[in-house]
C-alpha cells in the first residue's frame, strides 16, 4: 500500500512558528545558573560568589577556571535549539504556554550544568585540595554547589 500526502500552507506555518518565537524571546528569558539567594555555605560563603570564582576562576589565580555553566551549555547548545523547535511548535498548538516552554528549556539546560560536574570539570584538583576534602572530584565536596544549580525564567 503507497500513502501520499500534500502539504498546504508550510510557508505559512513557518512564518507563524517564527512570529512565536520572536515573541516570547522579545518578552522573556530564561536564566540559568546559582540566582542571588541560593544561600550559604556553614562558613558563611554565600554558594553565588563560589560559583563565580569556580567559573571564572580567581583573580589571584590560585583558584583555576572551571566552567560548570558555559561550557556545558555551549556544548549541549544543539540539543537546547532541538527543544526550542519541537516545544515552539506546541505553544503553536496551544499545548503548552510560552512560559512553559522556557521553563522546560531552563530545566534541561540546568540539567546539563549539573550533569557536567558530576562527569567531572577540568583542571583536577590540586593535590592540597584532594587532601583537605578528601576527594579528587573538582566542584563536589557536599554537593551544595551543584544542588543550587537551577533556572529561572523572567518577563
Amino acid at each position: 500500500m503507497k500513502l501520499n500526502a500534500e502539504t498546504r500552507g508550510g510557508n505559512k506555518i513557518a512564518q507563524k512558528l517564527k512570529e512565536i518565537q520572536d515573541r516570547v524571546m522579545a518578552k522573556r528569558r530564561v536564566l540559568v545558573g546559582l540566582p542571588a539567594g541560593s544561600g550559604n555555605y556553614e562558613d558563611g560563603a554565600p554558594i553565588a560568589v563560589i560559583g563565580a570564582v569556580q567559573e571564572f576562576g580567581s583573580a589571584d589565580g590560585r583558584v583555576p577556571e572551571r566552567s560548570f555553566l558555559r561550557v556545558p551549555i555551549r556544548q549541549n547548545q544543539d540539543n537546547i535549539k532541538k527543544a526550542f523547535r519541537a516545544l515552539t511548535g506546541a505553544v503553536a498548538r496551544g499545548e503548552i504556554t510560552a512560559f512553559q516552554m522556557l521553563d522546560q528549556i531552563g530545566a534541561r539546560a540546568a540539567g546539563f550544568c549539573q550533569e557536567a560536574i558530576e562527569a567531572g570539570i577540568q583542571p583536577a584538583n590540586a593535590d592540597s585540595t584532594i587532601k583537605a576534602k578528601g576527594s579528587s572530584k573538582p566542584l563536589i565536596y557536599h554537593g551544595f554547589l551543584k544542588g543550587k544549580i537551577t533556572h529561572v525564567v523572567e518577563d
